[in-house]
């Protein structure tokens, strides 16, 4: 029996934060941790970059005590010590950390994750489980997420569309 589709949503269900994370090539280094990528308020801003430009990526969650507590990214390095005529290697990362924080939980869809992003003009989303912060998803990731999705759908309807114009499958 055909079941009729009544939303794209049903036709192929986004992906969850959790997934997009799980998806991810690199296996994340932490500076203190040891399993996500992150830095403690304390660090030097100059440590915190080279982190940064060792493992080819533009921003840090900021962890104290086990919680995120602000994010870092290169843009704020760029505008608070650059621009600001701070020495790099004397400011700790607290003091230039944005401390408002979005994020959304592993549950939430990449619509959610899209939309959030646009609306706050960010470009990295903590991925947080209560105060564990589990992933980081960059506007990379997610914007490839939505063209492998477009594609996928793309494909399913024009598999629809032959079995609606050769419902017959020994017909092709």
């Amino acid at each position: 029996m055909h079941i009729p589709l009544t939303s794209m949503e049903q036709l192929l269900p986004f992906p969850t934060a959790e997934e997009l994370i799980a998806k991810k090539r690199d296996a994340v280094v932490s500076l203190t941790r040891g399993h996500i990528m992150s830095v403690p308020p304390q660090a030097t801003v100059l440590a915190a970059l080279r982190c940064m430009a060792e493992n080819h990526i533009g921003f840090l969650p900021v962890i104290e005590n086990g919680a995120l507590v602000g994010v870092l990214s290169e843009r704020d390095c760029a505008r608070r010590v650059l621009l600001g005529k701070l020495p790099a290697e004397s400011t700790a990362v607290r003091e230039i950390m944005t401390t408002r924080i979005y994020s959304v939980p592993p549950q939430a869809k990449l619509p959610e994750c899209v939309i959030l992003m646009h609306e706050k003009e960010i470009r990295h989303l903590p991925v947080t489980r209560g105060d564990e912060i589990i992933g980081v998803l960059s506007v990379h990731e997610v914007m490839g997420a939505l063209i492998d999705r477009y594609e996928r759908v793309q494909r399913r309807l024009f598999e629809e569309r032959l079995t609606l114009l050769y419902p017959d499958p020994t017909s092709y």
